[in-house]
């Protein structure tokens, strides 16, 4: 870990509450191992799987003040830059696993953008790299250092990189800190489900065995509680309930079934984006 006085600060912080490892543990459990594995598909450092602790502590719904959105909050510009289409059907700064995703290439793209540094990369996604670069262009004329450290950022900026650090020592180092965690275990908790047809979370629910709530849950996404009529056509659903709804998809598609999608509402004056 990078020794700072920043850093140092960030972990006397987090050590005033002694059950916040736990609350993390609980916050974390059910996305952490869909985020992992997208972080280690693309190479990316492991310890990027706490950032949404630092942007949204896990939270799927939350929105900032500044209307950044989601677990990863995403601005909306940024969002659609990334892929994440924002409709009356669906904003995908809502969605766990495409937020993910579209993190990860917001994130890959600062990395290369500023100088190759994890710490630039991680102050250019809180403050924006326009106001990273900015801020290298004073120091350079000054004759200063351009890392992260030495820059001149917003207040928020420049204790933003030291908390996920401090907090991903924590969790790397609890014992020595004095602090307990209880264990993830390493296996997935969501499956990802992928159809050919308008997916209905409620038939979903149904064919899956657990509650409509828990589907929106996982898939806040979807607006409108059901895929876009044009697709993509997939839902994040609990782990081992997978196969359950492949089954009732299959099973759909045949010409005498009927569709897992719910009749589609006819189009009124009030629709709109949202």
């Amino acid at each position: 870990m990078t020794s700072h006085e920043r850093v140092e600060h960030a972990l006397r912080a987090l050590k005033r509450d002694p059950d916040y490892l736990t609350d993390l543990s609980r916050r974390a459990r059910p996305y952490l191992h869909l985020i992992i594995g997208e972080l280690e598909r693309h190479g990316l450092p492991a310890e990027l799987a706490l950032l949404p602790e630092v942007e949204s502590r896990y939270n799927p719904l939350a929105i900032s003040p500044m209307r950044a959105t989601g677990m990863w909050q995403f601005m909306p510009y940024t969002g659609v830059e990334m892929g994440l289409a924002q409709n009356q059907w669906y904003d995908g700064r809502y969605d766990i696993l495409a937020s993910t995703r579209g993190a990860i290439a917001y994130l890959r793209q600062l990395h290369r953008e500023l100088d190759g540094d994890w710490a630039l990369a991680l102050a250019g996604y809180n403050a924006g790299p326009a106001r990273v670069r900015a801020a290298q262009r004073a120091n350079r004329a000054a004759g200063k250092p351009t890392d992260f450290w030495s820059l001149d950022l917003p207040t928020e900026t420049e204790h933003y990189v030291p908390k996920l650090l401090a907090i991903a020592e924590l969790v790397r180092e609890h014992q020595t800190h004095g602090l307990e965690m209880p264990a993830i275990a390493n296996q997935p908790r969501l499956e990802i489900v992928e159809g050919r047809q308008q997916i209905d979370l409620a038939q979903a629910a149904q064919a899956c065995g657990v509650s409509i709530a828990e589907l929106k849950q996982l898939n806040p996404g979807l607006k409108r509680g059901k895929t876009l009529p044009d697709g993509p056509h997939r839902v994040l659903v609990p782990a081992g309930t997978g196969d359950k709804l492949r089954t009732a998809l299959t099973k759909a598609a045949q010409p005498t079934a009927p569709s897992l999608a719910a009749s589609r509402p006819r189009a009124s004056a009030g629709d709109g984006d949202s």
